[in-house]
């Protein structure tokens, strides 16, 4: 059960209550406690209502209470000493304190009552009510103060509480007067409230005539004032409407008239005394009645001065809006219209700065004139929203400034006030049911200003907005009129174009198509058409966005590409152009232009698509793979995913490319990418980044192992030969894994991945590395050594070593392979695998390759001078071995290196030895077989280094002029522990020796690797078993010394 029912139950019963009460205690004259009882049936109503009505404001209610309760208490007292004095009550008595105790009390709870329902200050209410208040005092003066004054048959103290009883209730009466002098007559609390004062004074004045004239005695008619007291206010505070008592109430727009009779009948008080007394020839306090007179002249003097003042305000509001009509009369556009009606707030409002606003509904176009300037332009969502609520209802409202949304209150509010406080406006709506687009609501009418203000200047701002709709009517139809005279004109203009021309009203619907429309929509006659309807259904929602930017203004390009669907049901592609001409006179609306780009488009997305993938294989190219990896690092974060990127790089492929022509080499480009795609998940992204580089980009791995087994199974399937249109063609691949676990973001994740492919690379290819830290320490320190390289004087840096070349029989020296060292000044001997690699890299080995190819052929004429002097009979000259790198082998200038050195030298041809590798073979062309034959014919002898571990082919050796093959010491490793790599050797040697080549094996370190290699035919060696690699002096030294092999321990 809610709080209403319940309380109006209360309301009931406790009313009972009080009738039945005051029924007994007339029908019981002695029983005179049950009239206590009444008063605390009173006071308990109170109470409860507060209680169960739960006012904003419980305190007037309260000191209401607690008037009744010291009200009651007195009748009490007073009964106790009638009892106990038997009838003779003594006088001034304790009762009367408690009861003189209730009137400020009352007076308090009647203050509180007007404190919270009338926020505002009027003065004219004050003056109202201090007129019926002196008026009445007048007659509590004449008629009961007074004879208790002159009564000479009471004490000066029985005196004062007799006078203080007729002043309590003039207090009383004031502040009665004050809260019903206004609004609020209608509210049923506030009706039962006077009723209960009315009973309280009318049972006071009795109790003071009856005094006056005779001896005072309870249960007579007087109690029954205080009765319906009792009773009333419990019912006011049981009343739902008794929560309204303590809530601002608006301020009253005019005087009514019940409001003038009353000042009229209080102001006439003194001249009906005077007049009554005069016929019935009594003597009057003509003194008394004069300062009573006076008082009331001038207020109601000062009333009128107010009145006066009204007027001419009034006068005022009517020229200035004399004014504001004619101004709006003239008005040229919306602009004029919102200064006239700024000028007419301005004069209007003369109490505070003029706060206005003009918000025209159809364009959402808003002039406001605040306290911060001011402001033209659309408003915003919210703020539009709030307004067009309020203007919804078609009547004039006045609300509070947060009523009509907080943007616009932020333009109206005045800086001057508070923030606690809380400004008003009027809003009045615009109406007018002539307006061309059928739509009466054209706008409305803001004005902010103080609540009095605005309800003095209700009427005259309606009048304001209604002229002002008038003027807008009157600018609507002109502007239909002239923009109907102007499309004639402009039809004509257009007709003949071949783009689209369309303008949009302001619902989105075709207001005019030109002709072209039928041919490019297959629609003829497109006007009243909605432009969403001419758009695909995914689409519809992004057009009307666009449009709606449009119109606000917010787009800084003016053009878009939109699709549209003809009658056909096919759709094309069209360029929009658009021009906002709402605000021009001739055009009225949005202009759109379309121009169909179809095969424009189509053309974009063949050349996009080829920007963004690789043309060959159709796989993504790095650009948009880069793009990928990027979405995938943001999408694990989101996740907790593991990204990966597999750089993979075909090993040899220039190879193919050089036996097989380009034709081929493309072709195994498109199957290594369809074996990618068909092996990778539909999530992953494959890509070629380079000639021979494909990438993988790995999402939604749990794990870095996830990668990995990815990356296992790429090597697995990549092993397998491809078949192509010559046939099937094996070729492997290194591949480089790198994952989010070790890197941040998409740079370090790429650069990771190269750094992982290019340690696979360097591992000898034909496999993959995963990156870890050491790589990029690696990474670091070949950057070192590459500035260390380029830096370094190539005669003050390196050095040469040379390694003997024994016959394996007899240990005799047959020549020495000439080794570069880098004695570096602070990392110690660098080896050549270090930085022989780095200096094919950069260059770097050409002059370096020639500087060592002088020393060696130096050296190696030096020895010949040795065993010359020497004059051993079976001696010979050691020859020198050279290594030359893929890359100086192809400079232009070798040659030339070549003979330079044999001239500086004087060296034999025939002592010199150049060692290279299998892949210079690889590229078998004209060039490389020209340049060898060459230096054949010299008498240089061409030696094939590390035999078996490349591209390896049988053919090389009957095209191409070698002499030496030299086998790899991994094959030399395992001689003594596998029976197939003794086959090998075993093979490659009877193999050398049919086809008339000498055999040298590398890295013989075991006395049983010597043996094996005499016992299958191996006539050279070299390793650590017989010397290590030694000085020029040391080699000299060698040259004059013992056989190498019997030191080393063999027969």
């Amino acid at each position: 059960m809610n709080a209403r029912p319940r309380s109006q139950t209360a309301m009931v019963v406790i009313s009972a209550c009080v009738v039945v009460l005051t029924a007994f205690y007339y029908a019981f004259p002695g029983q005179r406690l049950i009239f206590v009882a009444i008063g605390a049936t009173g006071v308990f109503g109170i109470l409860l209502g507060v209680f169960l009505n739960q006012p904003a404001h419980r305190f007037p209610w309260l000191l209401l209470a607690a008037g009744n309760l010291a009200f009651a208490a007195g009748q009490a007292a007073q009964i106790i000493l009638i009892e106990l004095s038997r009838d003779m009550v003594p006088f001034p008595s304790v009762a009367d304190g408690f009861y003189l105790a209730a009137y400020p009390l009352y007076a308090a709870g009647l203050l509180g009552f007007v404190h919270w329902r009338t926020s505002w200050r009027d003065r004219a209410i004050l003056i109202d009510a201090l007129t019926l208040t002196v008026g009445l005092a007048l007659l509590s003066w004449l008629y009961l103060i007074e004879p208790y004054a002159r009564a000479e048959d009471l004490t000066w103290v029985q005196k004062v509480f007799s006078i203080a009883y007729p002043l309590g209730d003039v207090l009383v009466l004031a502040m009665l007067l004050r809260l019903l002098v206004g609004r609020g007559g209608k509210n049923r609390s506030l009706m039962l409230l006077t009723v209960g004062t009315v009973g309280l004074l009318a049972a006071d004045v009795a109790y003071g005539l009856i005094q006056l004239n005779g001896t005072w005695s309870t249960g007579t008619a007087v109690d029954l004032g205080w009765a319906v007291l009792y009773g009333a206010w419990a019912a006011a505070a049981l009343d739902p409407s008794m929560r309204s008592m303590t809530e601002p109430l608006a301020w009253p727009a005019e005087t009514g008239t019940g409001r003038l009779s009353l000042l009229t009948l209080a102001s006439l008080i003194a001249p009906v005394i005077l007049l009554v007394d005069a016929v019935r020839g009594v003597d009057t306090d003509v003194g008394v009645i004069g300062v009573f007179s006076a008082v009331l002249f001038l207020l109601v003097l000062y009333r009128l001065a107010g009145v006066v003042v009204i007027y001419r305000r009034a006068v005022g509001r009517e020229k200035a809006l004399r004014t504001a009509v004619s101004s709006l009369g003239g008005a040229g556009d919306l602009w004029d219209v919102a200064t006239a009606v700024d000028s007419a707030v301005t004069e209007l409002m003369t109490h505070g700065p003029a706060r206005s606003a003009l918000l025209t509904l159809q364009d959402n176009k808003l002039w406001v004139n605040g306290t911060h300037g001011g402001v033209h332009g659309p408003l915003t969502a919210p703020g539009a929203a709030a307004v067009r609520e309020l203007a919804a209802t078609g009547t004039n409202r006045l609300v509070t400034l947060d009523g009509v949304g907080l943007d616009l209150a932020a333009h109206l509010t005045d800086p001057e006030e508070g923030p606690t406080h809380v400004g008003h406006a009027l809003v009045c709506p615009l109406i007018s049911q002539d307006h061309p687009s059928g739509d009466p609501q054209l706008g409305v009418l803001i004005v902010a200003g103080d609540e009095q203000d605005l309800l003095v200047l209700r009427e005259t701002l309606a009048t304001l907005a209604a002229q002002t709709a008038l003027a807008v009517t009157r600018l609507a139809l002109a502007e239909e009129i002239n923009q109907r005279n102007s499309e004639a004109y402009f039809r004509t203009l257009v007709q003949n174009a071949s783009d689209v021309i369309l303008i949009l009203d302001d619902a989105d619907r075709i207001r005019y198509a030109s002709p072209s429309a039928d041919q490019l929509l297959g629609v003829p006659d497109l006007e009243g058409t909605h432009l969403i309807d001419l758009v695909p259904p995914q689409d519809s929602r992004t057009v009307a966005e666009t449009l709606g930017r449009i119109r606000s203004r917010e787009y800084q390009t003016r053009r878009d590409h939109w699709r549209m669907v003809r009658t056909d049901r096919a759709t094309i592609e069209v360029e929009v152009r658009w021009s906002d001409l709402r605000e021009e006179a001739t055009v009225g609306g949005v202009v759109l232009t379309l121009r169909d780009v179809t095969d424009q488009r189509k053309l974009e997305r063949e050349l996009t698509h080829q920007a963004f993938h690789d043309s060959l294989t159709g796989l993504a190219n790095r650009l948009l793979f880069q793009e990928r990896v990027n979405h995938a690092l943001v999408q694990a974060q989101r996740d907790g995913t593991v990204v990966g990127v597999i750089f993979l790089d075909v090993d040899d492929f220039k190879v193919v490319n050089d036996i097989h022509g380009h034709g081929v080499g493309d072709e195994l480009l498109v199957a290594l990418s369809l074996r990618l795609q068909t092996t990778v998940r539909a999530s992953d992204t494959a890509a070629r980044i380079g000639g021979d580089e494909f990438a993988l980009l790995v999402e939604g791995a749990v794990t870095p192992t996830g990668v990995e087994r990815i990356t296992e199974h790429l090597m697995t399937v990549f092993a397998e030969p491809f078949r192509l249109s010559v046939g099937p063609v094996s070729t492997y691949a290194s591949v480089g894994v790198a994952t989010t676990e070790d890197s941040i973001d998409s740079v370090e994740l790429l650069t990771h991945a190269d750094l992982a492919l290019y340690a696979a690379k360097t591992a000898g290819k034909r496999r993959w590395r995963r990156y870890h830290p050491e790589l990029q320490r690696g990474m670091a320190e070949r950057a070192n050594l590459l500035e260390g390289l380029d830096s370094s004087s190539i005669e003050t840096s390196f050095t040469v070593l040379y390694q003997p070349i024994v016959e394996l029989v007899s240990g005799r020296i047959a020549g020495f392979e000439a080794l570069v060292r880098w004695p570096h000044s602070t990392r110690g001997m660098v080896l050549p695998e270090q930085f022989i690699t780095l200096a094919e890299e950069s260059g770097q080995i050409v002059p370096l390759g020639a500087w060592v190819l002088d020393q060696a052929a130096a050296e190696a004429v030096r020895w010949e001078d040795s065993v010359l002097r020497d004059g051993t009979a079976d001696r010979t000259a050691p020859y020198v071995s050279v290594n030359v790198s893929p890359r100086q082998f192809r400079d232009d200038e070798f040659h030339s290196v070549i003979r330079r050195a044999l001239e500086l030298s004087g060296i034999e041809p025939s002592s010199l030895v150049l060692e290279l590798t299998e892949s210079v073979l690889m590229y078998n062309d004209e060039r490389v077989l020209a340049e060898m034959t060459s230096l054949n014919d010299l008498g240089i002898r061409i030696a094939i280094d590390d035999f078996g571990t490349g591209y390896s082919s049988l053919s090389y050796l009957r095209e191409f002029p070698i002499s030496i093959l030299k086998i790899d010491k991994s094959f030399v490793d395992e001689l003594g522990r596998s029976s197939e790599q003794y086959a090998l050797v075993e093979g490659i040697t009877h193999l050398a020796e049919t086809l008339g080549l000498t055999v040298i094996a590398e890295g013989v370190e075991e006395v049983r690797q010597q043996e094996l290699l005499i016992e299958m035919g191996c006539r050279l060696g070299q390793g650590y078993l017989f010397a290590e690699p030694v000085s020029a002096e040391e080699a000299e030294h060698l040259v004059l010394a013992p056989p190498l092999g019997r030191l080393a321990g063999t027969p």
